[in-house]
């Protein structure tokens, strides 16, 4: 078996790895990035609409913003990492600027729109826009870390990490052919998150949970694993209408033409958090006033100079899938979107495990129970930075040790014809749909923890696989699921993202955090 060595590695070729990457990089000599698919070109962020929020405006200030992430979070995000967002958010996001990024202006002035659930406007969105244009910024990044000298190491699975004394330093990688070990002094897991554990989904198809799996298995803890955000306006499977066109005058509509909104929040209206808005287009939709599963955004009552002008880019996309904006209505779905928990992180992007560390939607504790909009990129970029610095310190003051890896691939299957993996994977994600989506309850929780247990049986049974990558997804799915299922169960509430319908109001006594430890033993975080 091959071996490598390196200071520091970053499992995740997205924008959270690569911003750890290039901190890395200041302070040690060797930094390896490992990614399933291609640096800068996998992952969430590949994807992205490219906004950010940061308090940049004289009407804003970080306390402002910190207020905010916390009301989104229902309360119950983790008041120290909020600080550190807030307070981080306006110099990690114009210092993209260093790497020839840039973002929309007018007269020179950076244009800052107000989305979901932020009291003012705050959030910029780069240059040029247009559906996708967020993954300018990755892309830059991976030029910038490549003439750095960073390593890129593609088309390679994370399988397994290894421990020894609390301590985690070595692991086992899959290039698809053959098993490699790499042993590091530090690691940094910036996987993303989960969305594919659920049938629909706006995240790439690389999106597994891996990162949930891996920490978990040596030992660290998980926590706010209960909190999935969906996506509530995805139009043609995969494009998300961003929340910026109902400021500027858009509505929904259900299939009798009723403008619904004001039921489930006669405030905020459409300017409403992402949890409100998808849960009133599902609770449509199930009542029987809903089209195929969603509903209808209305763009009569944006004005024609702004239609034409601001989202140019937006009513050129659909005219060429046939779908004429300035004169019908768009039909829009939920769609699993952000995993607001993960990896237990503290202000240094630790884990309770010494030399692993988490960045981005791998880590969890930013977001409470919902996320702002806007926020996902800005916090891979605070984080990303103190985790890069935070694995560097820890490599410079720890050297390499050996542990023992030959046990684990002998006992892996052997490679043959027979193979059921991708059928219970495509089962585990209709489970998670339909019992652990949007509206949940004790009676379907319960169902799908028992058939996560009974897939799981399969699992273990499994003494030969034609695919070792589906082998190991069938396995990490699993993990997520039966830890979304756990968590979501013990959470006797509703609460930003987790909606019971047995216990729809929000219980000032649930204000806290559940982590799951070691053993999937369940503890709990005051907020």
């Amino acid at each position: 078996m091959e071996k490598i060595k390196c200071d520091v590695l970053v499992v995740g070729g997205g924008l959270a790895g690569l911003r750890a990457a290039i901190e890395a990089k200041k302070y040690v000599k060797d930094v390896i990035i490992l990614t399933k698919g291609y640096v800068g070109k996998g992952g969430c962020s590949s994807i992205s609409e490219g906004i950010l929020n940061a308090p940049i405006s004289e009407n804003d200030s970080s306390e402002l913003y910190y207020e905010d992430i916390v009301k989104g979070s229902a309360n119950v995000s983790d008041p120290k990492l909020a600080r550190i967002l807030s307070e981080n958010a306006k110099n990690s996001i114009l210092s993209l600027q260093d790497y020839g990024i840039e973002f929309k202006r007018e007269n020179g002035n950076l244009i800052l729109n107000l989305s979901g659930g932020n009291s003012v406007a705050r959030t910029v969105r780069v240059e040029p826009p247009g559906p996708g244009c967020g993954r300018i910024i990755p892309l830059k990044l991976m030029e910038y870390a490549k003439n750095d000298g960073i390593k890129f190491l593609e088309k390679t699975h994370m399988v397994k990490l290894f421990e020894k004394n609390g301590r985690v330093l070595s692991s086992v990688v899959y290039d698809g052919n053959n098993f490699l070990e790499i042993s590091f002094k530090s690691i940094i897991l910036s996987t993303g998150g989960a969305g594919n554990t659920y049938r629909n989904s706006t995240n790439t198809s690389d999106v597994e949970g891996d990162g949930y799996f891996l920490s978990f298995d040596v030992g660290a803890s998980l926590i706010d694993m209960e909190y999935v955000q969906f996506f509530p306006t995805v139009a043609l499977k995969s494009y998300l209408v961003l929340p910026f066109i109902f400021t500027d005058g858009a509505t929904l509509l259900n299939s009798k033409g009723e403008r619904f909104i004001g039921k489930y929040d006669s405030n905020l209206l459409e300017k409403t958090t992402r949890d409100v808005m998808s849960r009133a287009i599902f609770t449509e939709a199930l009542e029987g006033r809903g089209v195929d599963g969603g509903v209808y955004i209305s763009y009569k009552e944006v004005p024609d100079n702004i239609l034409k002008t601001k989202y140019s880019k937006e009513l050129d996309f659909f005219l060429s899938k046939g779908i004429d904006l300035t004169k019908e209505n768009l039909l829009v779905k939920p769609s699993c979107h952000f995993f607001m928990g993960g990896i237990k992180i503290n202000h240094n992007c630790e884990t309770n495990v010494k030399g692993l560390f988490a960045c981005g939607e791998t880590a969890g504790g930013v977001h409470g129970a919902n996320r702002l909009a806007g926020n996902a990129l800005a916090e891979t970029l605070v984080f990303g930075e103190i985790a890069g610095k935070s694995a560097a310190d820890f490599a410079l003051s720890n050297s390499f040790d050996h542990v023992e890896i030959k046990c684990f691939t002998d006992s892996l299957p052997q490679l043959g014809e027979n193979s059921s993996e991708k059928d219970l994977i495509k089962e585990i994600r209709e489970i998670m749909w339909v019992y652990l989506g949007i509206i949940r309850d004790e009676k379907g929780i319960k169902a799908a923890i028992k058939q996560f247990s009974e897939i799981k049986n399969k699992f273990e049974k499994i003494n030969s696989t034609q695919n070792y990558l589906e082998y190991f997804k069938l396995r990490n799915i699993i993990f997520v699921a039966q830890a979304v299922a756990l968590s979501a169960l013990e959470r006797k509430e509703s609460r930003g993202a987790h909606y019971r319908s047995d216990y729809p109001k929000e219980d000032k006594n649930w204000k806290k955090a559940i982590i799951i430890k070691k053993g999937l033993e369940i503890e709990y975080e005051g907020r």
